[in-house]
């Protein structure tokens, strides 16, 4: 096999269910270059690994399986993949997701191979909600995605992404992390902002078995906040950047307080560090939404 112009990562962890639709939407691409599929099963409970080995066999796409010999966690998983990846680019397909237009691949690197001013390219996304078998289109506007945007927040579904891979040489620090997608778009960003193109590529589903589906909302903010300060200990920014994502700080740090969780005392103590403002309890409950 020659050198791959795309490496296409999926995470998976007890996918028995979903997983083959997730092979065959990678396996479906229509490229005029060649692909790698990795897969790293995170010590997965159920028959994730005999469902991946069953079809492997038939698909086009060149698979390799790796089996962690402990789990690691969605973050340090994804670092391990991205260790892994041989290609020019890169794409992420989480092993409960999966892609529906054939010409996924190929429109975003003829794009970036044609705009080498962007990190990565991006589309648009199909909601599957299972709970209530039903679809939903997520449209956002075609153009630029810059890092001041998605300091504020993630407007990226890591599934629909495709983004250089020269550009995250610098990314063990993500390991931690409990939002490693955010993370990265961050760091990409911060050197070349994203395209996003008006196409729907893709499918995220929505269920119970989601890692994201199952937090509550306090616990969703300590994962946003941990990924802002991340990024502002290790990714290389500008003083006006750096400002930015202290603000994104405050603000997730005000919702938190609202919470009134166990350690308030010590968000306090952080938000004042940061440069936050006195704030009365009234206007303080307006912040949980």
């Amino acid at each position: 096999m020659k050198s791959p112009m795309v490496s296409v990562i999926t995470l998976a962890y007890n996918q028995e269910r979903t997983i083959v639709n997730t092979i065959e939407g990678i396996n479906a691409q229509n490229v005029n270059f060649e692909v790698e599929h990795l897969i790293l099963d995170d010590c997965s409970t159920d028959n994730t690994e005999g469902v991946v080995d069953t079809i492997m066999h038939k698909v086009k796409t060149n698979i390799r399986y790796i089996r962690n010999e402990k789990n690691l966690g969605p973050s340090e998983n994804a670092v391990k993949a991205l260790n892994l990846c041989k290609g020019k680019y890169i794409a992420i397909c989480e092993g409960d997701d999966y892609w529906i237009d054939e010409h996924k691949l190929q429109k975003q690197v003829d794009f970036l191979e044609q705009h080498p001013e962007y990190g990565g390219v991006s589309t648009n996304n199909r909601w599957f909600y299972e709970k209530e078998n039903r679809y939903k289109d997520s449209i956002l506007e075609e153009g630029v995605v810059t890092f001041e945007t998605l300091s504020k927040s993630n407007q990226i579904n890591s599934q629909t992404m495709l983004f250089k891979k020269e550009l995250i040489k610098n990314r063990d620090w993500i390991k931690t992390l409990k939002i490693g997608d955010w993370a990265i778009h961050l760091l990409v960003t911060s050197q070349l902002p994203y395209y996003r193109l008006p196409d729907i590529t893709t499918v995220y589903r929505v269920h119970t078995g989601g890692i994201h589906s199952l937090l509550k909302e306090e616990h969703k903010l300590r994962n946003r906040l941990d990924v802002l300060m991340a990024v502002l200990k290790h990714v290389e920014l500008t003083e006006e950047r750096k400002e930015m994502l202290k603000v994104s700080i405050k603000s997730a740090l005000k919702k938190l307080i609202a919470y009134h969780p166990t350690d308030t005392k010590t968000l306090r103590k952080k938000y004042f560090d940061f440069g936050g403002a006195i704030f009365n309890k009234t206007l303080l409950k307006s912040y949980i939404k």
